[in-house]
């Protein structure tokens, strides 16, 4: 939520010789933005997006949205993925057998505890 892509691409541009010799940097970073913006967004603007990305052309952004599955849901806002295809259900299953551990807590009918000590009983 607090990644400063854009700021990332405008201080790359600044210092583009450090880049020299690193093949594939460029969309290495573009994967893990892709990657932050599928775990964070259901919908985003197109441009946004676009410029998260590194200002891409309509072209590149295009190809960017096919590789990860993305559509424009209506104009201008691309449809990153909907709630119901995210959201995985789990079951969780109690593994406490109380029957095993009644003698842990043996609370007699008048409310009286192992040791003697009295607990109030429910009305």
């Amino acid at each position: 939520e607090t990644c400063h892509f854009q700021a990332f691409w405008q201080a790359l541009d600044e210092n583009m010789e450090l880049l020299d010799g690193i093949a594939g940097f460029e969309d290495s970073v573009r994967k893990f933005i892709c990657h932050v913006v599928g775990i964070t967004y259901q919908h985003i603007d197109r441009w946004l997006l676009a410029e998260m990305l590194g200002d891409l052309s309509e072209a590149q952004l295009k190809v960017w949205m096919s590789k990860y599955g993305w559509s424009e849901a209506e104009a201008g806002r691309v449809l990153i993925c909907s709630q119901e295809e995210s959201v995985k259900p789990k079951n969780i299953v109690e593994k406490i057998d109380f029957d095993r551990h009644t003698h842990i807590i043996n609370i007699n009918e008048s409310g009286e505890v192992m040791g003697g000590a009295q607990l109030p009983l429910p009305l």
